[in-house]
C-alpha cells in the first residue's frame, strides 16, 4: 500500500508539538524581530508575538529556513514514504510552496502541493483531513482531488482594525493597499481562489459593525450550512471575536463554528484587533 506523508506549516496556527501529536510533518514559518529570527510554534509562541505587537514592535515574517525544509523532506523520504501531500500557507502570501517544490525535486520524493488559497483554520482543517484519509489508505491522487474540491467552495473574509500592518507587510493587492490612507473607510477584505490567495478588497464600509454585517450576510447568501466547516478567528480581540461568533452562529444555526486565535505569522500582518471568518465545504470522507 502506498505510504503518504502529510506536511503543513505554522500558517495553520499549530505548534510543532501539536502537529506532531496529530501525525503531521511540520515546517515553522519565521518571525523576524530586529536581528533575531524565531521559528513560529517552536522558538516563539503565539502569546509572545501578541505581546510584541502590543509593544509596537516592528515584526516581519519569512518562509521556513531552507536547511530545515531539506532536513524535513529528507526525513520523510528516509522514513519510507512514497509521496507527500503538502498543504502550506497559500502561495499568494508566501514563497514556501515554490521552495518545497524545488527541494522535493532535488531530494527525489514526489510531492503533491495543495494551494489552499488561504491559511489559518482552513489550512489546518485540510491538513487534518489529508492525514485522516491517508490513514484510511486512500490514494494520494484521490485525497488531492477531494481537498481541491473543497477549496473551490471556500472563502476567508478579514476585518482588520488597522490596515497599516497589512499595507506595510506587502500582502495586499495594490487596490487594497490604496485604501490604507482613506479616512472613515473600513475595508472588508477577502482571501480566496478568485484573488489567487492574495488579500484583496471585498467591500468598503464605514464601521466595524457594518463590516461584520456584510461578512455574515455573505456567508448566508452563499448558503453555508451543515455541509460546511466554519471558523471565527481573532487577533487578541476576545470580546469582539466572541460577539461576532455569536452573530455568525445565530445566522448559521446548523453550522459548526470553530472559534480561536489568528496564528502568529498572520497576526504579524493583520495587527491586534483583527477579526476573520472562514468557510469551506467539508472534505468528502472527513
Amino acid at each position: 500500500m502506498e505510504k503518504t506523508a502529510v506536511l503543513t506549516d505554522s500558517g495553520t496556527g499549530l505548534t510543532q508539538k501539536e502537529a506532531q501529536e496529530a501525525g503531521l510533518f511540520f515546517l515553522p514559518l519565521q518571525v523576524l524581530h530586529e536581528d533575531r529570527q524565531y521559528l513560529d510554534g517552536v522558538s516563539i509562541q503565539l502569546h509572545e508575538v501578541y505581546d510584541l505587537l502590543k509593544q509596537q514592535a516592528k515584526l516581519t515574517t519569512s518562509m521556513p529556513p531552507i536547511g530545515l525544509v531539506e532536513e524535513t523532506l529528507t526525513k520523510i523520504k528516509e522514513a519510507g514514504y512514497d509521496s507527500i501531500i503538502c498543504i502550506p500557507i497559500t502561495s499568494g502570501l508566501s514563497s514556501s510552496m515554490a521552495l518545497i517544490q524545488a527541494t522535493a525535486e532535488e531530494i527525489g520524493i514526489k510531492v503533491h502541493l495543495i494551494d489552499c488559497y488561504s491559511t489559518c483554520y482552513l489550512q489546518r482543517y485540510l491538513a487534518m483531513c489529508a492525514k485522516q484519509l491517508a490513514d484510511q489508505g486512500i490514494a494520494a491522487e484521490e485525497i488531492v482531488k477531494r481537498l481541491n474540491d473543497s477549496i473551490a467552495s471556500s472563502n476567508t473574509l478579514i476585518i482588520p482594525d488597522d490596515l497599516q500592518h497589512l499595507k506595510r507587510g506587502g500582502r495586499l493587492t495594490p487596490v487594497a493597499a490604496a485604501l490604507g490612507g482613506l479616512l472613515k473607510i473600513k475595508p472588508l477584505l477577502q482571501l480566496n481562489q478568485l484573488c489567487e490567495g492574495k488579500i484583496d478588497v471585498y467591500d468598503k464600509v464605514r464601521t466595524m459593525s457594518k463590516a461584520q454585517e456584510k461578512a455574515i450576510n455573505t456567508f448566508v447568501n452563499e448558503h453555508v450550512d451543515g455541509d460546511y466547516i466554519c471558523s471565527c478567528l481573532h487577533t487578541d480581540a476576545l470580546e469582539s471575536g466572541n460577539a461576532l461568533k455569536e452573530k455568525l452562529q445565530a445566522a448559521l444555526p446548523n453550522t459548526e463554528i470553530y472559534f480561536g486565535y489568528i496564528g502568529a505569522v498572520i497576526s504579524v500582518h493583520t495587527g491586534i484587533g483583527c477579526l476573520g471568518i472562514q468557510y469551506m465545504k467539508k472534505v468528502a470522507g472527513c
